[in-house]
C-alpha cells in the first residue's frame, strides 16, 4: 500500500513537472511555461486607518474645504507645464480672480493671525494696565449679583474648559501618532524602495525568462528540427513516394524468390528424374531376366502351353523409357533440365536479392541522403541562428548589467534613508517634548480654571457678602484670572504655533494632495486633450511619443496599474517599443528564407534497381527452363510401366494368375514347383522394381506441374517488373524535386513556425503579465499617504488642536474673568439697583446689602 501511495505520488509529481515546463509535441507546436514566480513584494502597505479620530481629520478636512472650496488653478498649471506662463501677462486683479477661491480664505485667516499676533499682546497689556487702574473690571467691587448669570458664566467656562481638553487630548493622541509615524517613516520609505527594486527584478527576471530561458529553448528547437531535416524532409518524401517505387521493389524481390524456387524446383525435377531413370535402368534388366527365365522354365515343361497361362512373351516387356532423350536415348528432354540448371546457378550466383536490397537501400536512405547533401546549407543556417541568439543573449546581458548598476545605488538610497530615519528619530523625542511641553502649558489653563471652579464653588456661602468670601472662594477666583493671564501670556505664542503651520499646511493640502489623490490634477492638465498650450492632444503622449494623438493619461495608467494590468500595456509602450519589431528575426537572419529555398539534396545515387539486377532480370527472362518440353516428360510419364494387358502396373496380378493357375489344372510335381519359382519372381519384380519406380514417377509428375506452374508467368512477371522498375525509377527523378521543395516549404514552417510562436507568445507575456504594475501603483499610493496622510495631516493636525484650544481659550478668558467677580472677596460693593434702600455702610463707605445674598 504504501509502495503505490509513493509511485502515485511520483507519477503526480512528474505530470506536474511536466505540465509547468516548456514542451513540445511532435507537430512543432510549443506549450510554454508559466513566467517565474519572482520575489513577493513586502506586504507593509501603509495604513491609513491607523490615523487617531476621524472626526478630527473630517474636520479639519472640511474646514480646509470651507475656507478653500475652489478647485487648483489648472489653467495656470497646464500653462505653466506648456512654458506658457508669463508672470506680466497676468495684472494683480487676474491673480484674485483666478486664485480668489483659492487663496483667499487662507489668505483673511492669515492675516487675522498676523492680526491676532500684533494685537492681542497690545491688547492683553492694555488690559492689564487698565485692570491695574481699576477699569475694565479691575475694581474690587461687584456691581451684579445675578445667580442666573453666574450659572451661564460658570457653563460657559466648563463648556470651553471641555472642548480645550478634547483638544488637548486630541493633541496627544496625535502626537504619538506622529512619533509613530517618525518612526516607521525610514521603513516605510524603504518598504516603497525595495518594492520597486523587487519590480525591476523580477521584470527583469521575467524578461531575462523570456528573451533567455524560452528564447533559448525556441532557438533549440529550430536547433533540433535543422539537425532533423532527414526525419522531417526526408521521411515525408520517402513515403510520398512509396506507393510507386515499394511494389516495384517489391516485384524485384518476388523476382529474386522466383529465381530460387524455380532453382529449387528445377533440382528436384532433375534428381527425381535421374532417380527414376536409374530405377528404370535396374527395372529393365530385371524384366528382361524374369522374362527370359521363364521362357526357359516354360520351354522345358510343358506346363505353359495352356490356353489361360499369362503371355510371358508379350507382357513381361517394359511399356516405358525414363531415360534421357539426349544422352541415353531415352524419351525425357533431360539435357533442357540441366542447361535450365546451369542457367539459373549463374543467376542465383548474380544474387539478385542483395542488389534489390541495395537498390532498395538507396530509397530507404534518401532522408539521410537529404541530411547528408545538405550540411553546408544547413549549417549556414544554424550559424545565422547562433549569431542571432548571442546577438539578443549580449543585449539582455547589457540591460541586466545596466539594471544591477541602478539597483546597487538603492542600497545606498536605503542606508541614507535609514540614517536619516535614525536621526529623525533621535531629533523627533525633543518634538514629542515640545509639543507635550505645549501642550502641557495649554492643558495647564483648563484645569486652573476647573481647579478655580472647583474652589470658588466649594468655598461659596450664599449668605456672605462679597467683602466677606472666604479664603476658598477667593482662591479660586484668583485661579481663574492666572488662567485668564496665563492665556495673555502664552496667546500670542499659540497664535504664531497656529497660524504658521496652518499657512504652510493648508495650503498644501488643498493644493498638492487633495488633487494628487483624486486624481484630479491629472485629469485637468496632461490627461485633458488640447489643455496645455501648443498641444492639440494628449501631451503626454507628445512628450513621450511625439504623437499626440495617441491617449495616453496618467490617470489611466494608474487606474490600469490598480488593476494590476502589464506596465507595457498600461503604459502605451507600443507606441514607443514595439516588440513585434524587436522580435523580427528575419530583420536578423535577412537571408532565412532564401537559404531555406536552397535546401535542394542531391538525389543522383537513387537507384532502386541498378544494371546488373536488371541485366538478371533479363537472363531470367531468356533462360532454358521457359523452353523445356513438358509434353515430352508428360507423354512418357502417362504410360503404363508393362504391358501386361491385366494391370500394366501391377505384376503381382499376373502372379496370381499363375497361382491360381497351378490350383486349377492341379499341377504337382517339378512343373509346379517351376510355376511358384515364376510367380515369385514376379511377385519380387513388382514389390522391388515396380512399385518403387510407380512412386518415383508419381512424384516426378508433381515437381514438373510445380515447375511447370512457376515457369509459365516468368516472361509476364519479368516483363512487367522491369517496367514497373523503370516507371518507378522515373517517377522518383521526375518527382523528388517538387516533393523536395514541398516539404522544405513544410520543413522551413515548422522551422520558423517555433519564432513565430515565439513571438506570439513574448507579445502576450509582454501584453498582459510581465511586469504587472500592482507595486507602482501601491508605491504611488503609499508615497502619497505617507506625505500626505502621515505628515500633512500630523502637520495639519497641529495648527488645528492649538488654534482649537486657543480659539476656547478666549472664550475661556471672558467667562473666568467675568466669573472671578462671583468668587473672589471684594473691596467694595455697590447696589447696582437704585430702589434698593441700603441698611448698612461699612466705614469705607461701601455699599452693603443688608439680607440678599451674592454669589
Amino acid at each position: 500500500m504504501i509502495m503505490r501511495c509513493l509511485i502515485l505520488l511520483a507519477i503526480t509529481l512528474l505530470v506536474f513537472s511536466e505540465v509547468s515546463s516548456t514542451n513540445t509535441n511532435n507537430n512543432g507546436d510549443i506549450t510554454w511555461a508559466s513566467l517565474p514566480e519572482g520575489q513577493e513584494y513586502s506586504e507593509e502597505k501603509f495604513d491609513g486607518d491607523r490615523f487617531p479620530l476621524d472626526t478630527t481629520w473630517n474636520s479639519i478636512d472640511g474646514f480646509l474645504k470651507f475656507i478653500s472650496p475652489g478647485d487648483p488653478p489648472y489653467e495656470i498649471i497646464s500653462d505653466a507645464i506648456g512654458g506658457e506662463f508669463v508672470t506680466t501677462d497676468y495684472e494683480p486683479v487676474d491673480y484674485y480672480n483666478e486664485f480668489k477661491d483659492n487663496i483667499l480664505g487662507f489668505t483673511v485667516l492669515f492675516a487675522i493671525g498676523i492680526i491676532f499676533i500684533v494685537v492681542f499682546p497690545i491688547v492683553a497689556l492694555c488690559f492689564c494696565c487698565c485692570r491695574c487702574c481699576n477699569k475694565c473690571g479691575g475694581r474690587m467691587e461687584q456691581k451684579s449679583s445675578s445667580t442666573c448669570m453666574c450659572c451661564y458664566l460658570i457653563i460657559g467656562l466648563i463648556v470651553s474648559c471641555a472642548f480645550i481638553l478634547g483638544g488637548v487630548g486630541t493633541a496627544y493622541s496625535l502626537n504619538n501618532y506622529t512619533a509613530d509615524s517618525v518612526e516607521t517613516f525610514a521603513d516605510d520609505v524603504n518598504s516603497n524602495i525595495d518594492n520597486i527594486v523587487r519590480f525591476v527584478e523580477n521584470t527583469n527576471d521575467e524578461l531575462s525568462f523570456l528573451v533567455g530561458e524560452q528564447l533559448n529553448y525556441a532557438l533549440d528547437q529550430v536547433k533540433i528540427d535543422l539537425n532533423d531535416i532527414g526525419n522531417l524532409v526526408g521521411v515525408p518524401v520517402r513515403d510520398e513516394l512509396d506507393n510507386e517505387v515499394v511494389p516495384a521493389i517489391t516485384s524485384v524481390k518476388d523476382l529474386a524468390t522466383s529465381i530460387d524456387d524455380t532453382y529449387d524446383k528445377l533440382l528436384v525435377v532433375n534428381d527425381t528424374q535421374n532417380e527414376l531413370a536409374d530405377l528404370y535402368r535396374l527395372f529393365k534388366i530385371k524384366i528382361d531376366q524374369v522374362r527370359t527365365t521363364i521362357s526357359t522354365d516354360c520351354s522345358s515343361c510343358s506346363c505353359c502351353s495352356m490356353t489361360d497361362f499369362p503371355d510371358y512373351a508379350n507382357d513381361y516387356k517394359s511399356n516405358v523409357d525414363y531415360q534421357d532423350l539426349g544422352v541415353d536415348n531415352g524419351y525425357f528432354p533431360q539435357f533442357a533440365v540441366d542447361q535450365s540448371i546451369n542457367e539459373l546457378q549463374g543467376l542465383k550466383d548474380d544474387d539478385l536479392a542483395s542488389v534489390a536490397a541495395e537498390g532498395e537501400q538507396t530509397f530507404i536512405d534518401i532522408p539521410e541522403t537529404l541530411t547528408n547533401s545538405t550540411k553546408s546549407d544547413i549549417d549556414s543556417i544554424s550559424e545565422n541562428i547562433e549569431g542571432f541568439q548571442d546577438d539578443i543573449q549580449d543585449a539582455v546581458d547589457d540591460l541586466t548589467s545596466e539594471l544591477d548598476s541602478v539597483l546597487d545605488e538603492t542600497d545606498k538610497w536605503s542606508s541614507d534613508i535609514d540614517d536619516f530615519g535614525e536621526t529623525a528619530q533621535d531629533y523627533d523625542v525633543y518634538r514629542v517634548y515640545m509639543m507635550a511641553g505645549i501642550f502641557g502649558l495649554i492643558l495647564l489653563v483648563p484645569i486652573i480654571w476647573l481647579l478655580g471652579l472647583s474652589c470658588g464653588l466649594l468655598g461659596r456661602s450664599s449668605d456672605a457678602l462679597p467683602t466677606e468670601r472666604g479664603c476658598i472662594s477667593n482662591c479660586g477666583g484668583c485661579l481663574l484670572i492666572l488662567g485668564a493671564a496665563l492665556v495673555f501670556i502664552f496667546g500670542t505664542f499659540l497664535m504664531i504655533l497656529t497660524t504658521l503651520p496652518f499657512i504652510i499646511g493648508g495650503p498644501v493640502d488643498r493644493l498638492f494632495c487633495d488633487p494628487f489623490q483624486s486624481g484630479e490634477v491629472y485629469k485637468e492638465t496632461v490627461d485633458k486633450k488640447g489643455a496645455i498650450p501648443g498641444v492639440d492632444g494628449y501631451y503626454l503622449s507628445d512628450l513621450l511619443l511625439n504623437d499626440s494623438s495617441i491617449p495616453l493619461e496618467i490617470s489611466a495608467i494608474l487606474d490600469a496599474c490598480e488593476n494590476n494590468e502589464a506596465i507595457y500595456t498600461a503604459s502605451k509602450l507600443e507606441y514607443l517599443v514595439n516588440i513585434s519589431e524587436y522580435l523580427n528575426y528575419k530583420e536578423f537572419m535577412p537571408d532565412i528564407d532564401s537559404q531555406f529555398e536552397n535546401i535542394t539534396g542531391d538525389f543522383s545515387n537513387i537507384d532502386i534497381l541498378p544494371d546488373s539486377g536488371k541485366q538478371t532480370l533479363e537472363e531470367f527472362r531468356h533462360s532454358s527452363v521457359i523452353a523445356i518440353n513438358f509434353t515430352l516428360f508428360d507423354e512418357e510419364l502417362i504410360k503404363d510401366i508393362t504391358m501386361y494387358s491385366d494391370d500394366p502396373n501391377d505384376l503381382s496380378v499376373s502372379a496370381e494368375t499363375i497361382t491360381k493357375y497351378i490350383a486349377t489344372n492341379r499341377i504337382t510335381g517339378s512343373d509346379a514347383v517351376a510355376l511358384n519359382t515364376m510367380a515369385g519372381y514376379l511377385t519380387d519384380l513388382q514389390s522391388n522394381f515396380i512399385d518403387p519406380m510407380v512412386a518415383k514417377r508419381d512424384a516426378l509428375v508433381t515437381a514438373l506441374d510445380e515447375l511447370q506452374a512457376s515457369t509459365t508467368q516468368i516472361e509476364m512477371s519479368v516483363n512487367s517488373t522491369l517496367i514497373e522498375i523503370e516507371a518507378a525509377q522515373n517517377y522518383i527523378d521526375s518527382n523528388i524535386g517538387s516533393l523536395i521543395d514541398r516539404e522544405v516549404s513544410s520543413y522551413s514552417d515548422r522551422v520558423l513556425g517555433y519564432a513565430e510562436q515565439y513571438v506570439n507568445y513574448v507579445n502576450d507575456q509582454v501584453q498582459t503579465e510581465v511586469g504587472r504594475c500592482k507595486p507602482l501603483y501601491n508605491v504611488y499610493e503609499d508615497s502619497l499617504n505617507l506625505i500626505c496622510v502621515s505628515l500633512l495631516q500630523s502637520w495639519n493636525s497641529l495648527w488645528f488642536c492649538i488654534g482649537w484650544c486657543l480659539f476656547f481659550m478666549l472664550a475661556g478668558i471672558v467667562y473666568s474673568i467675568k466669573l472671578a467677580k462671583y468668587f473672589r472677596k471684594m473691596q467694595f460693593s455697590e447696589d447696582t439697583y437704585d430702589e434698593i434702600e441700603m441698611s448698612n455702610v461699612n466705614k469705607n463707605g461701601n455699599k452693603v446689602h443688608p439680607h440678599n445674598g451674592y454669589a
